[in-house]
């Protein structure tokens, strides 16, 4: 991988990571705006972190979203509402 692209992959991954990370602060203060937490930024993350742990999240965090977003459809045996050919 070339190294802009990698540089740029790794932003994306900081970036998401924050969001992601961001989301139990941002519920927090929403339900006690009266113990405010502070949210985590994009640089505060790169610090505590490494290239070599991010590259190893991207798949964690891939798989994560799937699960978050799958959709179990199921289809009914009735086929009252289609319509006739």
């Amino acid at each position: 991988m070339k190294s802009e692209n990698f540089e740029m992959a790794l932003d994306e991954i900081v970036w998401l990571i924050t969001l992601l990370a961001n989301q139990s602060i941002l519920i927090h203060n929403l339900k006690h705006p009266e113990d405010r937490r502070p949210e985590l930024t994009a640089e505060a993350v790169e610090l505590l972190t490494s290239p070599y742990d991010l590259a190893g999240c991207k798949n964690a965090i891939m798989q994560a979203m799937y699960r978050g977003t799958k959709r179990n459809v199921v289809s009914e045996s009735d086929s009252k509402n289609t319509q006739a050919g």
